[in-house]
């Protein structure tokens, strides 16, 4: 009979157990539903329009753009005839005279007022108007590629927060999981040691578990709020805004390969298409400074207009109105080496441009085969902890049905949730990592998204 009362009395504190148990992971869910949503929910694709029209550096590099499009067209000036004029008085101290056949004549005003206009169209010169052409040209093509350049750093800066978000995110949501079922679990320990069916080291353990689960969580809640206001500040919001993202962890296998990925790198990246382009208008530069051994070629017409008063309607002296036209061509025969030392500076600016030229490519195909070897290796590390999951998972379903049957201690039972727990959180951080490798290859080749 009092056997009987025993087995009753282990019978409700088990289902009291079990109840507190589902009661604990029931408010874990709704506590996770809650609070998901306190805030819309920001899409990936709404988090990078919004950083890209707020970033300060996006709008210097367009700015930079503007800058380029207005040299390029000063420098289109240059094959364009140029106008300018010159007003010019001059007041004599005596009037010039000469003096015929005993009789004295004046043959200059005192007062002598000149207008001239000139039109001046250069026709050679020594090929310096195109190279300067040429030059603020490239320079306008390297403003866009900076401009590509700072847009990918930022999209792939946008991702990283992103994940970071759902990284801190899930990992927040599994220690409040961890929290609950490790309080129903204490509360069981209590009860059992209250009756008699568990020593008191049972209840301590599961006290220690608890303050460690609970310690740990406040980390975790912390590292979140760090990396969402990681997240405002890249996306130029007030750093204490509320954040929520969708889950766009995926564990889909990457399907491009290696040499796919590196042929599309050397294509498409902007760091080697800026140096490609130095190298390119450092050749032009070589060119800018040989113009000063070939003569400079121009033609001039000139109108004028002379008189004694400043509305220039001439005098007696001289004709109202004149024009002109004129060829010039200027050679410098010699200046001590300028012109030659000016080139041979610019060439070896060409072979160290077209050295950084090469030196970027090994860091591209270096950057690549990581961040792809880092794709690969995340993969295989996924497909371990999820094996590693679900083996947590089983380990942990046993030891409640021994710990229930009492074949097994509290330590076990503490213990497979604690290896739970770990497994969760590694096989997010994987997923993480999976995804912000494969984020990294994207811009390791250049391309904002790999559809």
């Amino acid at each position: 009979m009092i056997r009987n009362k025993r087995t009753a009395a282990r019978l409700r504190i088990i289902g009291f157990s079990l109840i507190v148990g589902a009661i604990g992971m029931l408010s874990a869910v709704v506590h996770d539903c809650s609070s998901k949503e306190e805030s819309p929910l920001l899409t990936l694709k709404q988090s990078i329009e919004i950083a890209l029209e707020r970033n300060l550096t996006i709008k210097v590099a367009r700015h930079e753009i503007r800058a380029a499009q207005e040299q390029k067209k000063g420098a289109k000036t240059g094959f364009l005839p140029s106008l300018s004029a010159e007003y010019t008085y001059r007041r004599l101290s005596e009037i010039p005279y000469g003096v015929i056949n005993g009789k004295q004549f004046d043959f200059a005003d005192q007062n002598q007022y000149r207008f001239t206009g000139t039109v001046e169209q250069p026709l050679f010169t020594g090929f310096a108007t195109l190279s300067n052409y040429q030059l603020a040209k490239l320079g306008l093509d390297v403003a866009k590629i900076q401009f590509d350049q700072v847009r990918l750093d930022l999209i792939l800066k946008v991702k990283e927060a992103y994940l970071g978000i759902l990284s801190a995110d899930k990992i927040c949501e599994v220690d409040e999981q961890s929290v609950n079922q490790l309080q129903a679990q204490l509360e069981v320990a209590e009860n059992f040691y209250r009756v008699g069916m568990s020593p008191k080291v049972d209840v301590l353990d599961a006290d220690v578990r608890l303050a460690e689960a609970k310690q740990q969580l406040i980390q975790d809640e912390n590292d979140l709020k760090v990396a969402k206001a990681r997240f405002n500040t890249i996306l130029r919001r007030p750093i204490d805004q509320e954040v929520a993202v969708e889950d766009i962890l995926s564990e889909q296998p990457y399907e491009r390969s290696y040499e796919s990925c590196l042929e599309v790198s050397l294509q498409k990246r902007p760091e080697l298409m800026e140096a490609e382009k130095n190298v390119a208008s450092t050749e032009k530069e070589i060119t800018l400074a040989r113009s000063d051994y070939y003569p400079k070629v121009s033609i001039f017409g000139n109108y004028y207009r002379a008189g004694d008063d400043p509305a220039v309607n001439g005098s007696e002296f001289v004709d109202r109105e004149n024009w002109d036209v004129m060829a010039l061509a200027t050679i410098t025969f010699f200046e001590w080496g300028r012109t030659g030392y000016a080139v041979n500076r610019q060439k070896a600016r060409l072979h160290q441009a077209k050295q950084t030229l090469e030196k970027i490519k090994d860091a591209v195909r270096l950057e690549v085969k990581t961040y792809y070897l880092d794709l690969q290796a995340a993969e295989k590390y996924i497909w371990v902890v999820k094996k590693s999951l679900e083996s947590a998972k089983e380990n942990l379903r046993i030891s409640n049905e021994r710990y229930r049957e009492q074949v097994a201690t509290a330590t076990e039972m503490l213990d497979a949730q604690t290896r739970l727990t770990q497994a969760k959180t590694n096989y997010t951080k994987a997923m993480v990592f999976f995804n912000v490798a494969r984020a990294r290859l994207i811009r390791a080749m250049g391309l904002e998204d790999d559809s």
